[in-house]
């Protein structure tokens, strides 16, 4: 292959774009079925793992600031999978709770794994590859400076 730097087919960063947009239209299907978006699923893998969490937690797990957060809880509050509680002691301080109905949808989530490597022909030991690969590739990026 012929190296050319700006063309399209040579980018690493359009090659984890086109990843990504595949990954997510590969969870779709699943997701819809539990009625949830990827961003949702993100934030109920969370709540499944911490049943309750500062809702600033929350946003540092998951990366996102307050203003993309926050209309993905109220539409977890509005299906009734999450409920908002303030602190009692500091009103400035929300936490986010799975309620029992979050809860309910667990056990079909728990299979979306299993489901994907399956999808994409992947055995346990090429998945913990592929994570161990988009880890470092994460970590340069964090670290990178020009």
């Amino acid at each position: 292959m012929d190296y050319k730097p700006l063309h399209l087919d040579q980018q690493l960063c359009f090659r984890l774009y086109r990843a990504s947009r595949m990954m997510t239209r590969l969870y779709k299907p699943l997701l819809d079925e539990l009625n949830l978006t990827y961003p949702q699923y993100l934030a109920m893998l969370v709540l499944w793992e911490h049943e309750k969490i500062g809702f600033r937690d929350l946003g540092k797990l998951l990366q996102l600031k307050t203003g993309t957060l926050t209309p993905i809880i109220q539409r977890l509050e509005k299906i009734g999978y999450v409920a908002k509680e303030k602190d009692p002691d500091d009103d400035r301080k929300a936490y986010v709770l799975l309620t029992e109905k979050g809860r309910e949808i667990f056990p079909e989530a728990k299979e979306i794994p299993n489901k994907l490597a399956k999808a994409m022909n992947l055995t346990h030991q090429e998945y913990l590859e592929y994570v161990e690969g988009l880890d470092k590739m994460t970590k340069s990026l964090m670290d990178a400076k020009f």
